[in-house]
């Protein structure tokens, strides 16, 4: 009995009953978080192939057309002024191909930024808007019922990326946003946030120029979030409506109709987790308007293989950056050449001006793209190059025109 006794009042028992206390408040904690977490509704293509067991990571749906660092035609011609041209070295980034030469010389963020007309963006004139904020970032505005953000990020980049901007000129934004999320017509901080309305952010992957959760912590709590299937997992569980998306999949908010679509891309916020998430873009419709956002992309079949499952569209918000990794991105004349398979009828392109995501010089995207268009002469198709601040609208009867800014 004194045996018995001996080992109640011994250390090991005292570690004994700590650890079974530590347990159950383990247990505890995990049955509090599993009880608490949102549900993250994920839509299924279960006839879509798109994983590589092999490589035990997600794949393409048709091979690019383009390889790493492949040149054309266009690559001889050279876009720049000679007052443009002056030889810099890059700790990051720097141009494997030699020659690096400073990349923002000559470019004015100024002259292609304008201030937001907030007055339209609070109270829309028109069925549609649409106003590029930089890079990827847009607000897309229906019939003044439906808040659209794509890619917004109108903060440093998250994590340790975001903490070395300011010491690198590659991290760094050339440009700052035009409006902040408390400037959004949605905002709580708006003069006047509206009622009534759905507030949606459609996320094309995961890259930290796209997800940016710095800006998404400021966005409203009824905030419905789309993302490529896998991404809804990263999600923090203060999101509270996040959908992830299979490619060719589509869902429905009201008379809204949002269908997730494949790109040649990738994704991944770091080496160990490349291509565990879906990548794509989106394609909005209401009201008998279609308006597609590529995603970052690079050129392929993939863009005709839309075309003959959903038909043409309206609007076409593309990109023209970055294309040494052509695989991934499109150079202008691929924008274009994808705008024509999809029978785009307007152009509004996007990438540029805000951060150094490659080899080419800032003002080349805008440049090569009006060389590509007056070549290749696209029928039925117009070109609205926007400003970061401007507004594209269009009214009930299709007539298109720019919203002046002051």
């Amino acid at each position: 009995m004194s045996r018995y006794i001996k080992f109640f009042h011994s250390r090991d028992y005292q570690k004994c009953i700590l650890m079974s206390f530590r347990g159950i408040l383990c247990l505890l904690l995990l049955f509090v978080i599993c009880a608490c977490s949102p549900n993250r509704r994920v839509i299924k293509n279960t006839e879509f192939n798109d994983w590589d067991g092999r490589r035990m990571m997600y794949k393409n749906v048709f091979p690019p057309t383009y390889g790493l660092g492949e040149k054309t035609e266009y690559d001889r011609i050279d876009f720049l002024k000679p007052h443009e041209r002056k030889p810099y070295k890059y700790r990051l980034l720097a141009d494997p191909r030699g020659g690096d030469i400073d990349r923002t010389l000559g470019y004015d963020p100024s002259e292609y930024t304008v201030q937001p007309d907030f007055n339209i963006l609070r109270n829309p004139t028109h069925e549609v808007q649409i106003t590029w904020i930089r890079h990827a970032s847009f607000l897309i505005q229906l019939g003044g019922k439906y808040q659209i953000l794509i890619d917004p990020v109108l903060e440093r980049y998250d994590g340790l990326a975001g903490r070395l901007a300011k010491y690198t000129v590659i991290e760094a934004p050339n440009v700052e946003p035009p409006l902040t999320a408390e400037d959004l017509p949605f905002a709580a901080t708006s003069e006047n946030p509206g009622e009534n309305q759905t507030v949606i952010v459609a996320l094309s992957h995961d890259h930290y120029d796209h997800l940016n959760y710095r800006t998404l912590k400021k966005l409203p709590e009824n905030t419905h979030y789309y993302v490529p299937h896998g991404v809804e997992n990263e999600f923090p569980a203060r999101f509270a409506s996040v959908t992830g998306m299979d490619w060719y999949t589509q869902d429905t908010i009201g008379d809204l109709t949002i269908h997730f679509l494949p790109a040649n891309h990738g994704s991944g916020r770091s080496l160990s987790a490349r291509n565990q998430n879906l990548w794509g873009g989106w394609l909005f419709e209401w009201n008998d308007y279609r308006i597609y956002f590529a995603g970052d992309t690079g050129y392929s079949a993939v863009f005709k293989d839309i075309k003959s499952r959903l038909g043409e569209i309206d609007i076409c918000l593309m990109p023209i950056a970055a294309w040494y990794w052509r695989h991934g991105h499109f150079a202008p004349e691929d924008a274009v050449q994808a705008a024509e398979d999809l029978s785009c009828n307007v152009f509004i392109p996007w990438g540029w001006g805000t951060w150094i995501i490659s080899y080419e010089h800032m003002l080349e995207p805008l440049r090569r793209l009006q060389y590509a268009w007056d070549q290749m002469q696209p029928e039925n198709m117009k070109l609205r190059n926007l400003k970061m601040g401007e507004t594209y609208s269009m009214g009930i009867l299709g007539e298109d025109s720019y919203a002046e800014c002051n």
